[in-house]
């Protein structure tokens, strides 16, 4: 059984990555009650970190220098469910987050452009990327909100699954409108989103379009 499982995990690398990120934006939002969406919400983000850093643990050294900042952040993460109105840990959060998933988001790409063909690891590996820009976007807002007050025409501290809206609204440029930025540290953040949605896709395209083009043709039937 423990074979059988190891295999799952290790061709499934990847989608399982996929699923936990799309999870914890479920996670937040269709779970009312504040104490369990938190816990829900922490549990969901250590098993993100630890899929993600076996999603890359092939690669030589990663796991040995990477896996202490992980550590880290899960611990920090853990102390912000158990402290969660404490501006420094909540600030402490966001950034130690935005940066180790800026890693794998590093990581999922350099994983595309090696890869020899097209395969559903690639279109996993694809979609996962897109999905963790918005999430580094989202912990850079609630960094930017907690470090410069006022930053966001919001009452009080931008909490993750409003930091997770404003992010994804920036990054899909669909701008609603109701989140604005107000302070030139916020609207730089909007910015950086803004054009990394657009160029993150006209660059997967163009990858996934080259590999495709330079896959052999397969035999022809005789």
């Amino acid at each position: 059984m423990q074979p059988k499982m190891m295999h799952f995990l290790k061709y499934n690398r990847f989608l399982i990555f996929l699923i936990l990120l799309i999870a914890l934006i479920l996670v937040v939002s269709f779970i009312n009650d504040p104490y369990l969406s938190s816990l829900a919400e922490t549990i969901n983000y250590t098993l993100l970190l630890v899929s993600g850093l076996y999603a890359f643990s092939y690669v030589r050294n990663f796991f040995r220098f990477t896996s202490v900042f992980f550590i880290i952040a899960i611990i920090v993460d853990w102390m912000q469910f158990f402290n969660p109105d404490g501006e420094f840990i909540n600030t402490l959060r966001a950034l130690l987050s935005a940066p180790v998933l800026a890693l794998l988001l590093i990581m999922t790409l350099k994983s595309v452009k090696a890869a020899a063909e097209i395969s559903k690891d690639v279109i996993f590996a694809s979609l996962s990327g897109y999905i963790l820009i918005g999430y580094v976007g989202s912990f850079l807002i609630v960094a930017i909100s907690l470090l410069y007050p006022g930053s966001y025409n919001i009452q009080g501290r931008m909490d993750f699954l409003e930091s997770l809206y404003f992010s994804f609204v920036t990054l899909t440029t669909l701008g609603y409108g109701e989140i604005l930025p107000l302070t030139a540290q916020a609207r730089a953040i909007t910015i950086l989103l803004s054009i990394l949605g657009p160029m993150y896709v006209a660059i997967l395209i163009a990858m996934i379009v080259g590999k495709y083009a330079s896959q052999p043709d397969p035999p022809t039937k005789q």
